[in-house]
């Protein structure tokens, strides 16, 4: 009898067993297919993340940033992950293949010293129980990689689904405090059930007549709303595996280097992608202000695939005495405060479709006039044209306006030009400024 079963469970099926002697064939074509998809996770978190830092303003930013993290953690554990087991399983196959052909194990020989090889045999002869070991560790990985991400994927979708409402509420009219405080009072009861349940498997409370009665609907209640997909797949696997080594000495400890290790895949995550660190407000307004930072992107020319988030010399315009022309990128971030705080009159009702549409745009433009400033060399610029333009590339179209900037105060060398959008730091309410160098000869 298998001590690890339950006395009353029953046996398994002689096929059962079969395949579980036999996992390791589809556990590697799985993994192989797996590590090729998940290289083309990150990829896809980037698109994602692109259409986010366009088309949200900065109050859904700060949840879709919190998705994208999970995601990228769950891209990250994924290609991981699965790399790892392959390599298990083929030193497990080439483990195997050599006990196939040298089946007596070592052999006691006269070119080394008798005392080493006893002290050989003794530390490394169970080939067949290190055989069993790195078995059951390959399957073993192989589960409990698809239950982590199962647990990472549900909690993107569960960001995903607030940062919809989230948008959607505040496009209706409520404000984003309110939001966020609706959130909360929805989200708090189930906190609350949260850590009632852990506080219930103490030994002090678990046989009280209402933990038995109400702990398991309520951790069903938590659990289902925790795990929209896949919920019965991912408890089931978190709990086998928990289950079996929660008594054992030092779980404590294995589970705390777990989460810091966890803390440090969503740490290194974050850093591998510049791109991630756009949805910080703090970040987003730093990065434009760097005067001494020449972007690879400055002249437009250069292959680019993200988001810009400095303006550009577009290069559609030689830069001249006469005239300079640059492109100003103007997220949904930013287009909330400029439509927001802009003095110009709205388009009235009542026109039709297309007379509406354009003088909507005739008042975008005038509205930007009033979110922009532009400075050449330290020189405040009077006048300047203002035009709507799409850029297009890998990352998508996005939106900003192209400036025309008379008689600049070019000088031979470098030369810098500061572009001002009144879009306001979230802490010290100052507005973005961001430098663009560039050379004129």
């Amino acid at each position: 009898m298998d001590p690890a079963r339950a006395p009353d469970a029953e046996p398994k099926p002689k096929w059962l067993r079969k395949l579980e002697r036999e996992s390791w064939q589809a556990e590697l074509i799985i993994s192989g297919a797996a590590i090729v998809g998940s290289l083309q996770l990150p990829g896809l978190i980037d698109q994602m993340e692109g259409y986010f830092l366009l088309n949200y303003d900065r109050d859904s930013l700060f949840i879709s940033y919190i998705a994208s993290i999970y995601w990228r953690v769950l891209a990250t554990s994924l290609i991981a992950t699965f790399i790892f087991h392959f390599v298990v399983r083929a030193m497990w196959i080439g483990l195997v293949g050599l006990n196939s052909v040298y089946p007596g194990g070592f052999q006691t020989n006269e070119r080394f010293s008798q005392h080493h090889q006893e002290r050989m045999k003794a530390e490394f002869g169970d080939i067949d129980g290190f055989i069993r070991r790195l078995d059951r560790l390959g399957s073993g990985i192989f589960g409990v990689a698809f239950a982590l991400a199962g647990v990472f994927l549900n909690f993107g979708i569960v960001g995903v689904v607030f940062l919809f409402i989230h948008s959607w509420l505040v496009t209706a009219g409520f404000t984003s405090r309110q939001v966020f405080i609706g959130m909360g009072v929805l989200l708090a009861p189930l906190l609350l059930l949260s850590v009632l349940t852990m506080v219930s498997h103490s030994a002090r409370y678990r046989d009280h007549p209402l933990v038995r009665r109400y702990q398991w609907p309520i951790s069903m209640v938590v659990s289902r709303f925790t795990y929209p997909v896949a919920r019965k797949y991912i408890t089931t696997s978190i709990n086998l595996v928990t289950s079996y080594y929660a008594d054992q000495k030092g779980f404590g400890w294995k589970y705390l280097l777990g989460l810091v290790s966890l803390i440090v895949v969503m740490l290194l995550s974050l850093l591998a992608n510049r791109q991630t660190l756009y949805f910080i407000d703090n970040y987003y307004h730093r990065i434009a202000n760097d005067s001494l930072l020449l972007a690879t992107n400055v002249s437009g020319k250069e292959a680019f695939d993200g988001i810009y988030v400095r303006p550009i010399l577009t290069g559609e315009s030689p830069i001249t005495s006469e005239g300079l022309t640059v492109w100003i990128p103007l997220p949904e971030r930013e287009m909330f405060f400029l439509e927001s705080g802009c003095s110009v009159a709205l388009v009235p009702e009542g026109l039709d479709r297309q007379e509406a549409r354009m003088r909507r745009r005739e008042w975008l433009v005038q509205c930007a006039g009033e979110y922009l400033s532009f400075a050449v060399n330290g020189e405040p610029a009077r006048e300047f044209e203002l035009e709507r333009q799409y850029l297009t590339n890998a990352a998508g179209d996005q939106y900003g306006i192209r400036a025309f900037l008379p008689d600049p105060p070019l000088r031979k060398g470098k030369n810098l030009l500061r572009v001002t959008t009144q879009y306001p730091h979230e802490d010290t309410g100052e507005p973005r400024i961001a430098y663009l160098p560039f050379y004129h000869y």
